[in-house]
């Protein structure tokens, strides 16, 4: 299982993902508990690796990571991510995963608005990004082609 995370300066996507890249579990934290959230993920799962997005913010998030992962007694590193196109990824799951209904159906998807934020599905994307099981190409963005 790996434990990933899409850094941010209020809130945190997290995703917990199995080796084949389905999401065990996924959840938007407030950054400033991130520390209590490592040392809950380590002692309850017991990820194999910690991955994070090199967005906004990883440098101090990973420090700060990385100090929870040894007061947990883990001697586990983050292992950064590109974290390229995966909000656009986020938001292409999200819908997949939730599809519009009602009046929204009939927009175009250009047009739609997410309703919620979609970190926790960037988070699940870049564990993906890590395992080996999708590229930034797999959207077909058009910056891609």
């Amino acid at each position: 299982m790996i434990f990933a995370i899409d850094p941010g300066s209020e809130k945190t996507g997290t995703a917990l993902v199995n080796e084949d890249g389905t999401l065990f579990k996924k959840k938007i934290i407030p950054t400033d508990t991130l520390e209590d959230v490592v040392d809950r993920i380590m002692s309850v799962y017991n990820p194999r690796a910690v991955v994070m997005g090199n967005g906004t913010h990883h440098q101090e998030l990973k420090q700060r990571v990385e100090q929870a992962l040894l007061k947990s007694g883990s001697s586990l590193k983050v292992s950064l991510v590109n974290e390229k196109y995966t909000t656009e990824m986020g938001k292409r799951l999200y819908w997949k995963e939730n599809r519009p209904h009602g009046w929204n159906r009939l927009l175009p998807a250009g047009m739609r608005t997410i309703p919620v934020p979609v970190d926790d599905y960037v988070a699940w994307i870049i564990g993906c990004i890590f395992l080996g099981c999708i590229k930034a190409e797999s959207i077909n963005h058009k910056k891609t082609r």
